[in-house]
């Protein structure tokens, strides 16, 4: 009988030491990760740190219009999405009628940058007359804004503008080709993501002016990531990562890494700001 029983406890001890090891963990694996083109400068440096710090991870980004990714998205081309908005109603009822399992976090606060040309007399903008531009059938000055599948042009239709009053502005492929378009055009205006400037000079981002009260009168401001997170800049927006990922793989290992702590110091870093850890903010005069 002690034979029999050694016996088996071998035969047990050898089955548990060949058992496979998971082929994905949060930190080990392959993840193909659609990225808002707004976005794209902070994520390119959030995925290269993740990288470094977990070897066996592999994170290919894919740039992308804020409508784009989120089709991706939900046609499960991918199981993760970094975008400059959340649904839209329109999505929402999608969501809703094929029971699509989806997360949704928040990720930073970012904001939309109105840029001239360097050269430029023009230093602020008043927001009643930024509308009052964007509503007039003969604008005083031209405006160039990327296609309506990105997250820039939604904020743009759904905060300041109608869709239909559009008829007088430049629309153009993406938010490159807005500042290319800024950079060789006198007495013209552009839209893009704050993050999409990163390492771009030539440019000149405009203040945008709010009335305070009757004894402060307009004050303006820059996106600057204090005035972002606090809402004080006029345009800011929160930005989401959508995932739909099924178990525990590279998606929730990454998303936990963008909303920690190491993820949201390059949020600072990159002059965008943070939306999940706590931060202090400093009077800027």
């Amino acid at each position: 009988m002690v034979n029999v029983s050694l016996k088996y406890g071998l035969i047990l001890l050898l089955l548990i030491g060949c058992e496979k090891e998971p082929n994905e963990t949060p930190t080990k694996g392959y993840l193909k990760c659609y990225v808002d083109e707004s976005l794209f400068n902070l994520i390119k440096e959030e995925a290269e740190l993740f990288m470094s710090l977990y070897p066996d991870t592999k994170i290919d980004l894919v740039s992308v219009k804020a409508r784009e990714g989120i089709v991706a998205l939900l046609n499960k081309e991918t199981e993760i999405f970094i975008g400059s908005r959340q649904f839209n109603d329109e999505e929402k009822k999608f969501i809703e009628k094929t029971k699509f399992d989806v997360e949704l976090y928040k990720f930073c606060y970012d904001g939309i940058a109105i840029i001239s040309n360097k050269n430029s007399h023009l230093d602020k903008i008043y927001l009643p007359d930024l509308k009052e531009i964007l509503n007039s059938p003969t604008p005083r000055m031209k405006i160039v804004m990327p296609d309506k599948n990105s997250g820039v042009y939604e904020y743009i239709t759904t905060n300041l503008v109608k869709e239909e009053y559009l008829k007088n502005v430049e629309i153009v492929p993406g938010e490159y080709d807005v500042i290319k378009k800024v950079i060789n055009s006198q007495n013209t205006i552009g839209f893009v993501g704050l993050n999409t400037l990163k390492g771009i000079d030539n440019i000149k981002i405009l203040k945008v002016g709010v009335w305070d009260n009757n004894i402060n009168g307009i004050n303006y401001y820059l996106p600057y990531n204090a005035y972002l997170v606090n809402g004080t800049y006029p345009l800011y927006r929160t930005t989401y990562i959508l995932l739909s990922e099924v178990g525990l793989g590279v998606a929730s290992g990454f998303t936990s890494f963008l909303t920690g702590n190491d993820g949201q110091k390059l949020v600072m870093k990159n002059d965008l700001g943070p939306a999940t850890v706590p931060v202090k903010l400093i009077q800027i005069n």
